[in-house]
């Protein structure tokens, strides 16, 4: 295995590490971006205790090898994420040891071994259709893993925005030229902005949600959603003025429970907030 360059692999940011075992030989490709594979999971996973797996887990009478289809972008558990990375680093025929180290510093241990690339495509010579489908598949992996993982959903999020910005502007699209129309892709994109400015409220971070939503200013009919969380971010920036009239542009805002709620916690703060500058006048001038 000496003449094997890859006979070891760290991603140390991650935890993550693969060391190769055995190599059958098939030829000098790795799966991508957008790939399908088959693989094996060759022995019970060590310390993976209640982290959730599709590939991994499983009952105690399981039997191995484990053969599994991965298609790359629809994991919806961290350590299944994991996996998908590392199988990114193997050749086809290779088996390896492989660990992902938590946080904590507990080591996950298991062997892998990538038995066929069913499907590889190479993400740049992907059409505007395919690169939609692609970015859909993220978008979808990305909502399913919001709730109880945010940080990866952000990944999804931003990886699936990355694949569609390089199509800007949508307009130029046709279903004639491209395979898809532009308004469909725009669409995604918005939602996919939408989505980001979720993930930046929960970090607290204001102003990269009122970039992320800055198409709320220019389109007609903005989502309910993307309006709500430009208005937040504009209420935790103290924009009171802003934050109002961002509610403002969704129709009978008055009557929707949420956005009435935001409504009133802008009132009652920009008051505060009025009658406290007044107060710090008054100290200056007396």
């Amino acid at each position: 295995m000496d003449w094997y360059i890859g006979t070891e692999w760290k991603d140390e940011k991650r935890g993550l590490s693969k060391k190769v075992l055995s190599l059958e030989f098939a030829d000098m490709a790795k799966p991508m971006a957008a790939s399908t594979v088959l693989f094996s999971v060759n022995n019970k996973c060590a310390n993976l205790e209640d982290r959730p797996s599709k590939y991994l887990g499983g009952e105690e009478s399981l039997t191995f090898p484990q053969q599994h289809t991965l298609e790359m972008g629809t994991a919806t558990t961290p350590v299944d994420c994991y996996v998908e990375m590392l199988l990114q680093q193997f050749m086809p025929g290779e088996t390896a040891a492989c660990s992902i180290t938590s946080k904590t510093g507990e080591r996950i241990e298991f062997d892998l071994k990538l038995d066929l690339i069913v499907k590889n495509p190479q993400v740049h010579k992907l059409n505007a259709a395919e690169i939609y489908e692609l970015a859909l598949r993220f978008k979808e992996s990305g909502v399913a893993m919001f709730k109880s993982y945010p940080k990866f959903a952000f990944d999804y999020f931003a990886r699936a925005a990355k694949l569609l910005i390089t199509y800007k502007p949508f307009d130029q699209l046709t279903k004639k030229s491209n395979g898809i129309n532009g308004t469909t892709v725009e669409a995604l994109f918005v939602q996919l902005q939408t989505n980001l400015a979720a993930c930046m409220l929960q970090e607290e971070r204001y102003e990269h949600v009122i970039y992320h939503t800055e198409f709320v200013e220019r389109a007609e009919s903005p989502t309910e959603k993307s309006v709500y969380r430009r208005a937040l971010a504009y209420y935790h920036m103290k924009e009171f003025a802003k934050a109002q009239a961002t509610i403002e542009r969704v129709h009978d805002y008055e009557e929707k429970r949420e956005f009435s709620k935001l409504r009133d916690k802008i009132a009652a703060s920009w008051k505060d907030s009025k009658a406290h500058y007044k107060e710090v006048v008054q100290r200056m001038f007396s």
